[in-house]
């Protein structure tokens, strides 16, 4: 058995169905993967229908992780793994049926790779807002199979693959970092590609390896967006390990917030559009600030 299909939960039963069924429908025997749910304590039916699956299927099985949050369900996910690789894939997106069979060819194609992923595409239940950015919910490199330059370019934690022996290297994800139960937090996946990059291992882009991944009735709005924008600022200091003057905190929330100015002005967009284009650089900078601000009166 090479692929190891990691999928961690909390609270979203329903999802999570969509997901299992995608990945009891890929066109490999079933021998040839297996599949493993991490319920990190969901309240909801997460349980019964993960192990409705179990039943059903024999390279299915299923895990309680009691400590809260993603990291610490992404790290037992790849230390319970029987696969030589650790394919993640969220709670919320749906594999095509041949994606671990182009998880397998990638490896056929470079076996010295140890750390790769390729590009999601938003799906919905319903439309979406006219506001609504496109570059939001969908993420691609492109088509081109390559390294990625680590520091401009990132995977992504719905579609990521790693070597079980590199996680066991690394030591996994901070468990400082990442969603716990209901607080949103992000970072820990590139807070590893990081440290994946530092011992000198080449990280991959492969546009073949493909999931669809759910963008969710709550973040269609504007708060949403901003909101999600402010999180990732607030984990920077703890992703990048770097620890900025508040001055220079400041001078960046000063220049995003003047430019975010320019979304008064009329122009080709509908005005909500130009308040995310805009006003995303500034949350996040704000987020960052006081993510060290906090951080500082913590070491104090």
């Amino acid at each position: 058995m090479k692929i190891t299909a990691v999928i961690c939960t909390y609270n979203r039963a329903a999802m999570l169905r969509i997901c299992l069924e995608s990945l009891a429908k890929q066109n490999l025997p079933e021998s040839f993967y297996e599949v493993l749910v991490i319920n990190n304590n969901s309240t909801d039916d997460t349980a019964s229908i993960a192990e409705k699956y179990t039943r059903e299927h024999f390279n299915f099985r299923v895990f309680f992780e009691p400590s809260q949050g993603l990291s610490h369900a992404r790290n037992r996910g790849w230390k319970e793994a029987r696969g030589d690789y650790v394919a993640y894939i969220d709670d919320d997106a749906k594999a095509p049926g041949n994606w671990i069979q182009e998880i397998c060819a990638f490896i056929e194609r470079h076996p010295d790779v140890q750390a790769f992923g390729g590009p999601y595409v938003a799906f919905t239940t319903g439309p979406l807002p006219d506001w609504f950015p496109k570059s939001y919910g969908s993420w691609s490199l492109g088509v081109e199979e390559r390294p990625i330059r680590v520091g401009r370019e990132w995977l992504n934690g719905t579609n990521m693959v790693f070597s079980k022996a590199l996680l066991a290297e690394t030591g996994g994800f901070d468990p400082m970092l990442g969603m716990r139960g209901g607080k949103i937090s992000y970072g820990e996946e590139t807070r590893l590609l990081l440290e994946i990059d530092r011992k000198g291992i080449p990280i991959y882009y492969a546009p073949k390896i493909r999931v669809d991944h759910f963008l969710a009735e709550y973040k269609h709005s504007l708060k949403s967006l901003l909101k999600s924008s402010y999180q990732n600022g607030r984990s920077y200091q703890r992703i990048f390990d770097q620890r900025r003057s508040l001055l220079s905190h400041v001078g960046g929330i000063f220049l995003t917030g003047t430019r975010s100015l320019r979304c008064l002005f009329p122009g080709g967009n509908r005005l909500k559009t130009r308040v995310y284009d805009y006003g995303a650089p500034f949350f996040y900078e704000l987020g960052a600030f006081l993510g060290a601000l906090f951080s500082n009166r913590g070491n104090k």
